[in-house]
């Protein structure tokens, strides 16, 4: 077997222009994509004031969304002198792992910097971790697209508990592209109701859809009359007037987008912080990831709330592996409920 590093320049090789080790690296940082070039311009600008110091700040951020990145098998690390000063990430994959987690994160490597400020609505969710070791700096939040004249004289959802109902069967349009699906909202079902949950809202799915093609795709005549897709995908396509976005009225089921800091790398990463906690939110488009200080959307409502796993879930499975295993589960049932007679 190929050791870490082996495995990195292997992976690096094929890109001619291969980036730095990890350790020599400020930041690491995966972005969501439909904020990702707002966001590679403003860090790429704090690099460069950097440049003053003679010591430039080194960061790398992906921008293929779902392209292989010579930094994926970091997690497998095991010398926490070859980590970032900087991990970002997004939704609970690699750097949630339980082998990581232990390594590094239980063992005090990473301390939590947070804004002097947090919105009400996310302190209320618990997104502050009690143990000071993530920041989740914002949630990529999942709400529902209506498409009222093909649910016809079916009621709209309220709560993520109706999908479940069999009145919905085959009108669920859930949000997924390749390996990628909506983690948080899989894995909010398996926490609350089990794997009968999944199943139950498995059965009524019709199919996957990227993000981007279900906010263009209201009212198609190959989807169903509900999409569960990203907030931001939702509000910034214009939908025909039988289209309703409707937030749950027990929250937008929410993924994290978070960050990981090693204090020794202080007060050379304090630029990269103060993106984080302060320079994120300010981004226009980035207000529909809900950022930890704010501002929230003017359309969402007074008393929107969201819902997670919570720190006590995630520390108490390997929610990673959980992600995984659901993720091959319901595409499973889907092929299997989709699949011809007798196939």
């Amino acid at each position: 077997m190929k050791s870490l590093d082996e495995l990195m320049s292997s992976v690096a090789a094929m890109d001619q222009d291969s980036p730095p080790s990890p350790q020599d690296l400020d930041m690491l940082f995966y972005s969501p994509c439909p904020v990702k070039l707002a966001v590679k311009e403003r860090i790429e600008a704090i690099a460069a004031a950097s440049e003053a110091s003679g010591d430039p700040l080194a960061v790398h951020i992906p921008m293929g969304c779902t392209s292989v990145d010579p930094y994926d098998p970091l997690y497998k690390e095991t010398d926490p002198e070859k980590l970032p000063g900087i991990i970002a990430s997004i939704g609970f994959g690699d750097f949630f792992r339980t082998g990581f987690r232990e390594r590094f994160v239980d063992a005090g490597v990473f301390q939590a910097v947070l804004p002097e400020e947090i919105h009400p609505m996310l302190e209320r969710a618990g997104l502050p971790d009690p143990q000071g070791r993530y920041v989740v700096y914002g949630l990529t939040p999942y709400i529902f697209l209506a498409d009222l004249d093909r649910l016809g004289a079916t009621p709209p959802p309220e709560r993520w508990e109706d999908l479940l109902d069999g009145r919905y069967k085959g009108q669920i349009n859930m949000c997924g592209d390749g390996d990628d699906m909506a983690d948080a909202v899989l894995i909010n079902y398996y926490k609350e109701y089990g794997m009968d949950g999944v199943e139950r809202f498995a059965a009524n799915a019709k199919s996957l859809l990227h993000s981007s093609r279900m906010g263009k795709s209201g009212g198609a005549r190959d989807a169903g009359g509900l999409y569960i897709l990203p907030y931001f995908f939702a509000e910034s396509s214009r939908q025909p007037g039988h289209m309703r976005v409707l937030c749950p009225q027990d929250g937008a089921s929410a993924s994290p987008l978070y960050f990981l800091s090693k204090p020794g790398a202080r007060p050379r990463i304090d630029p990269l912080l103060d993106f984080f906690n302060k320079d994120f939110g300010r981004i226009p488009s980035a207000r529909w990831f809900l950022p930890l200080s704010g501002p929230l959307p003017d359309t969402l409502p007074e008393d929107a709330t969201v819902i997670w796993p919570g720190w006590d879930y995630i520390r108490s499975i390997d929610v990673t592996a959980a992600r995984d295993m659901l993720n091959e589960t319901f595409r499973r049932l889907l092929r299997e409920r989709n699949a011809p007679c007798g196939s």
